[in-house]
């Protein structure tokens, strides 16, 4: 238990009481039923240079460090945080720039904000001075585990780089807070959009009321849900996993009673290296030739005439 601790921001450590939050973060015995791989998203097949990770068409992943403010018992990473094998800037860049069918970059770790500004600040720089990047994306856990590093001074400093979007990792509303709000607040009111990313979690947030409270909050503050991820087959998850089917059974509650602002997509990745799926709750109940039986959200049943 005090390995676990140890990897706890200070802001983090004063919500620990919270049962949505410590359950994310304090180490259990089920950890150590061994199910599961080292690398669930076969990240390692499509690495090409040291922290590149280049798995879709357009997009890369920048895997900048292995530090973070708040490690998750249920990291798809957690490997890397002992067996890091480094990020090298240069050769990142050469590849991107090469590479003309990039156009997003994935700045991950680990935390890029666990950086100092002035180490970020070369990241970004070097990423934008190649023309057919478009837009950046930053995945991190700022708002929920080390609110105040966001800084006038890292606001001031992102703002340079046109587009930036945040993705923020969230789980639970216990880890909306005050300092939540300011942080974020400081982003959107600057021009930099937020989207969250949760992971559908055993026995912490997965049910209806918890969910819908937690992107309904989302919305409210200007931060749009964007992912609901089914927890990856990492090494010691098995206790944090939610079957498919009642995964698909929540959402088909979410869809019908919450606005679509505040749906994410749910999505899980596939073994092997096949990448992320998206799911929706199957709304079909028959067709034959143009004509379609759909059940809606209440379970009621209509007819709909195709093209």
């Amino acid at each position: 238990m005090e390995y676990a601790k140890a990897f706890l921001s200070k802001h983090i450590s004063s919500l620990i009481h919270k049962d949505g939050i410590k359950k994310q973060f304090l180490a259990t015995i089920s950890e150590f039923k061994h199910t599961g791989l080292d690398d669930p998203l076969s990240e390692k097949e499509f690495t090409k240079t040291e922290g590149l990770i280049h798995r879709y068409p357009d997009r890369v992943v920048l895997t900048v460090t292995n530090r973070c403010f708040a490690y998750c018992r249920f990291c798809f990473r957690k490997n890397n945080w002992a067996n890091f094998e480094g990020f090298n800037l240069q050769e990142s860049i050469n590849y991107i720039s090469k590479h003309k069918e990039i156009r997003e970059v994935l700045i991950s770790g680990g935390d890029p904000f666990f950086l100092t500004d002035k180490r970020l600040d070369e990241i970004l720089n070097a990423i934008k001075s190649i023309q057919h990047i478009r837009f950046i994306r930053i995945g991190t856990r700022i708002l929920t585990a080390n609110p105040k590093r966001v800084r006038n001074d890292t606001i001031a400093m992102l703002k340079k780089y046109r587009t930036i979007w945040i993705a923020a990792h969230i789980n639970h509303p216990d880890e909306i807070t005050d300092e939540f709000r300011f942080a974020a607040r400081m982003f959107i009111d600057a021009g930099i959009a937020i989207v969250s990313q949760t992971v559908l979690l055993k026995n912490i947030n997965d049910n209806y009321n918890t969910l819908k409270n937690l992107f309904c909050e989302l919305t409210a503050i200007g931060i749009k849900p964007y992912y609901l991820f089914g927890c990856d087959f990492a090494k010691g998850n098995e206790h944090f996993r939610v079957s498919i089917e009642k995964a698909l059974s929540i959402m088909e509650s979410l869809r019908g009673n919450i606005s679509g602002l505040c749906m994410p997509n749910f999505s899980f990745d596939l073994p092997n290296g096949g990448g992320k799926i998206v799911l929706e709750p199957n709304r079909t109940i028959e067709k034959k030739g143009n004509r379609y039986l759909f059940k809606n959200f209440e379970g009621g049943e209509y007819e709909y005439i195709d093209v």
